[in-house]
């Protein structure tokens, strides 16, 4: 038995070994990332401290132009959206910029189908776990996905085991990925016919769908929109709650009528909804995709939005 016990201890110890040194490895990998998405998100935690802050997912990323946004109001900004990223995301980003330095106005872009119930928008956080050892604000959210997320951070190669692929071929094609603008990455293409085609199709397919089946609200997504307004509420920021431009209207749902009840609840808190409207809505020379808007969609979203800005 001792030498059993003796064995098992050295073993324990060669494995912390390894783990330590191909986590530094990977950490060092991960952190010499000079663009693509993990360079956006960590100068969004580590260094975004902008006048204006976007929030958002992949739509604020192709949605929101930082120089118009500056150019027009006068004022720095920069567009931490993340691609395929939810409200607890956005909450999670807020408490870090806001520990180091708060906007003078915050742009939030939300979809209704944020709102879902569905463990995908908390698993997705698992994206923040490098950062979660310099800035442990962060711990409590990604949490969310599972209880043990804190004690798994004692290793250092989980907060890097889902990111390797990608960091190592960002790192050796750096070359080919196209610089972003403060965050900002529009799409440079339209739609083709057989392409409008194929989305008219899935429009009004999902039109069908969402009057047979009404998905559950997430009580605990709404709770993060409530405490991500409070925060801005309470640092007295103006902020704009946006649900941009959608290639066909939205049809009325409970989840959008909760939050523009939410959203009256906090005084500084403006609501603006493009997802019904007429300058977007099956204009498909303005989009790139069925979810996103090309760049001189954005570009055209963005000026609107600018006029309905008051600081």
């Amino acid at each position: 038995m001792t030498l059993f016990l003796k064995r098992l201890f050295l073993f324990i110890i060669v494995v912390v070994i390894i783990d330590q040194l191909i986590g530094l490895m990977m950490r060092q990998l991960y952190f010499n990332q000079h663009k693509g998405q993990f360079a956006q998100t960590t100068y969004s935690v580590d260094s975004a401290n902008q006048d204006i802050i976007v929030f958002g997912s992949s739509r604020a990323v192709r949605h929101y132009s930082p120089s118009i946004l500056s150019k027009a109001l006068g004022k720095s900004c920069y567009n931490v959206g993340r691609d395929g990223q939810m409200i607890p995301y956005y909450a999670a980003l807020e408490d870090v910029i806001f520990n180091r330095k708060k906007p003078k106005l915050v742009i939030l872009d939300i979809n209704t189908w944020e709102f879902f119930v569905g463990s995908g928008k908390y698993e997705k956080l698992s994206i923040l776990l490098p950062y979660c050892n310099k800035h442990p604000e962060l711990i409590k959210y990604v949490e969310t996905a599972s209880p043990y997320e804190r004690y798994k951070l004692y290793s250092a190669i989980y907060p890097f085991n889902s990111s390797l692929f990608i960091a190592t071929n960002n790192k050796l094609f750096e070359n080919k990925i196209a610089s972003d603008e403060n965050g900002y990455d529009p799409l440079n293409k339209t739609m083709d016919a057989a392409t409008i085609d194929y989305t008219k199709k899935i429009v009004e397919q999902s039109k069908k769908e969402s009057k047979m089946v009404q998905a559950k609200t997430d009580t605990l997504a709404l709770s993060f929109y409530k405490q991500f307004l409070q925060k801005c509420v309470d640092a007295n920021i103006p902020t704009y709650v946006v649900i941009s431009p959608t290639i066909a209207p939205e049809i009325p749902n409970e989840r959008k009528n909760k939050l523009l009840e939410i959203t009256k609840s906090f005084p500084t808190v403006t609501f603006l909804d493009y997802s019904c409207n007429p300058n977007y809505n099956d204009h498909f020379e303005k989009f790139a995709d069925i979810f996103h808007l090309n760049k001189q969609g954005s570009e055209e979203f963005t000026k609107d939005l600018v006029s309905k800005i008051k600081l």
